[in-house]
């Protein structure tokens, strides 16, 4: 029966060298974690403080979105205020510019009228129509531009000068505003 308590006792004590190792190895690992404590709470602190300036950095840029915001609606509100405007007075030049045209065309028409001496028989009045040079030309309320080629090729383009009409017609809208 001794083989049985010495076979035992020898289980025992493997166990407990087992154990003793385990527990060594833990103890070195609690003192590894102990060391690196200081470390992890400076982690956290450090953790913290960034977290802190990033909600006070958001609240800022909540704010200053908020302030743009409303900045960017006023310039919005003004700008349709000047679209207005400005549609009103394309409006008004438009109806300007047709009135002149006509006027130019109906001046145009009697200058020709009056050009023809008395008993000569107008083309119209014939039933035929006018040659190419003796038709009236539409008149536009702002002058073809012209391209003139330039040394290096390109075109400049040049406004042609402009008619009296035209010159009143921008009088009466710089007056207008």
């Amino acid at each position: 029966m001794m083989t049985v308590t010495l076979i035992v006792e020898i289980v025992v004590a493997v166990l407990l060298v087992i154990t003793f190792t385990i527990s060594l190895v833990l103890n070195r690992r609690l003192g590894n974690l102990r060391a690196n404590q200081d470390e992890m709470r400076r982690l956290i602190g450090e953790f913290d403080k960034a977290l802190t300036k990033a909600r006070q950095g958001m609240t800022e840029l909540k704010t200053a979105s908020a302030g743009a915001d409303a900045a960017h609606e006023e310039r919005m509100k003004q700008a349709k205020i000047l679209r207005d405007e400005l549609g009103f007075m394309i409006e008004t030049a438009d109806r300007l510019a047709d009135r002149l045209a006509g006027e130019a065309s109906g001046n145009r028409a009697a200058r020709q009228d009056a050009a023809v001496p008395r008993g000569q028989e107008r083309p119209q009045d014939r039933g035929q129509e006018r040659p190419a040079a003796e038709r009236p030309q539409p008149v536009t309320p702002f002058p073809a531009k012209r391209a003139a080629a330039t040394s290096s090729g390109n075109r400049d383009f040049r406004i042609e000068p402009r008619s009296e009409a035209e010159r009143e017609l921008l009088m009466a809208l710089r007056q207008a505003r």
